[in-house]
């Protein structure tokens, strides 16, 4: 990869040149509006400065008409796809209706800001990735009827099934956490596995001290990519699709 990459100058566009991309263009033309959408392993710290008070300052990025994105964390690697596939399915659907006068026309709606548009695209993002979540759940608890079966495929199977009703099912495509703690209730309880009252370990602690499900997952989130937004001035987090793409 290093020797193939070596004389490609666009394989090294890192945070720092970025920044100075950014730089240049609001030098340039501080007016002109840019959003960027950072699809790529570790894209998170693409987006760190301006996170940072003094380099927003210093840079004078308050200004900036800048809407970032990035498809994960700075420490992260991205899902294959990233936040690419829902964000643009969002646009691309109002794109056409950018030039039309139908004020009814909510599911198309062009007066979504961008603040909304980046909400519905993550929340997407979650339910159509809640597979990474899952398996992430799983590696810190399991059923303890796991052993106690012969049908261990079956209860696997169970599992994963009660986890997607409840891993991105709050309002913003995030685990409903009241529903979590639901969940494991009704497993000791044995309301949910024919009587037999169940509880959750963690796989390398088999027998040993009950898992919490509510943090099992809250664990699971810090390994799991998620999409982040930052922008320059304030006022980009309210600017609609149809604000930016009219002639003025």
């Amino acid at each position: 990869m290093m020797l193939r990459c070596r004389n490609k100058p666009e394989c090294y566009l890192y945070a720092t040149q970025l920044r100075s991309i950014f730089c240049s263009l609001f030098q340039e033309n501080p007016k002109r509006p840019v959003i960027a959408l950072l699809n790529y392993c570790r894209s998170g710290g693409g987006i760190e400065f301006l996170r940072r008070s003094y380099t927003r300052k210093a840079l004078g990025a308050e200004k900036w008409p800048l809407y970032l994105m990035s498809s994960c964390q700075a420490s992260h690697d991205a899902l294959v796809g990233g936040l690419w596939e829902t964000w643009f399915q969002h646009l691309s659907k109002r794109i056409p209706k950018l030039m039309s006068s139908d004020a009814k026309d909510t599911v198309n709606n062009t007066n979504i800001t961008l603040g909304k548009l980046f909400f519905e695209s993550k929340k997407e993002y979650h339910i159509k990735n809640k597979y990474e979540l899952k398996d992430l759940v799983k590696t810190f608890a399991f059923p303890s009827i796991f052993g106690e079966t012969n049908n261990q495929n079956a209860v696997a199977v169970r599992y994963d099934a009660d986890l997607a009703k409840v891993i991105c099912s709050s309002s913003d495509g995030t685990p409903d956490f009241d529903l979590i703690k639901k969940m494991q209730q009704e497993y000791r309880e044995g309301k949910r596995w024919k009587g037999k009252k169940v509880k959750l370990w963690h796989p390398q602690d088999w027998r040993g001290k009950e898992v919490n499900l509510i943090e099992a997952v809250k664990n699971a989130q810090k390994r799991s990519a998620i999409p982040e937004s930052i922008m320059g001035s304030k006022d980009m987090e309210q600017a609609t699709l149809k604000d930016l793409y009219s002639e003025k």
